[in-house]
């Protein structure tokens, strides 16, 4: 189906703006209407006659899916900096000076503190580097990171 048919059909814009909808509380409807637009776009350039599967379920799937693409990116987007999530995770003692990488090398796994917080690394590199899954490493970097807390509060 052209991307000009699927514009005009009435059914298929109901469709469309039903999966949406699901995500009016997180969502503008400025992004859904982009999603919805781009599902469509990209439905009628890929979908294909011979599947059995419907264009309407194909376009609702899709719809969907770029609205779970725009909230994730708009979760990024809303990310704190590395440094703002430390000093907001990790309350300063307000005497002395106390160096954080001292603190940090007294960790259990004092390179997943840096690897995340100081080069960026995603959960998916650093178990890739490791050889274990993205929850074990997410687990263990929560463990440091209550490890800090405790130490410097």
């Amino acid at each position: 189906m052209k991307l000009e048919e699927a514009l005009k059909d009435e059914n298929l814009i109901k469709i469309a703006n039903k999966a949406g909808q699901q995500f009016s509380n997180k969502l503008s409807q400025d992004e859904i209407k982009n999603c919805i637009l781009g599902a469509l776009w990209s439905a009628s350039n890929n979908f294909k006659e011979n599947k059995k599967t419907k264009f309407s379920t194909y376009l609702y799937r899709g719809v969907f899916y770029e609205c779970l693409k725009q909230l994730k990116k708009n979760d990024k987007c809303q990310a704190l900096t590395n440094r703002e999530f430390i000093n907001q995770t990790i309350p300063q003692k307000p005497i002395e000076n106390i160096e954080l990488m001292d603190e940090i090398k007294r960790c259990e796994d004092p390179d997943l503190i840096i690897e995340k917080f100081f080069y960026n690394a995603t959960l998916k590199d650093m178990a890739e580097k490791r050889g274990v899954s993205k929850e074990t490493v997410r687990f263990k970097l929560k463990k440091n990171i209550n490890f800090l807390k405790s130490r410097l509060v």
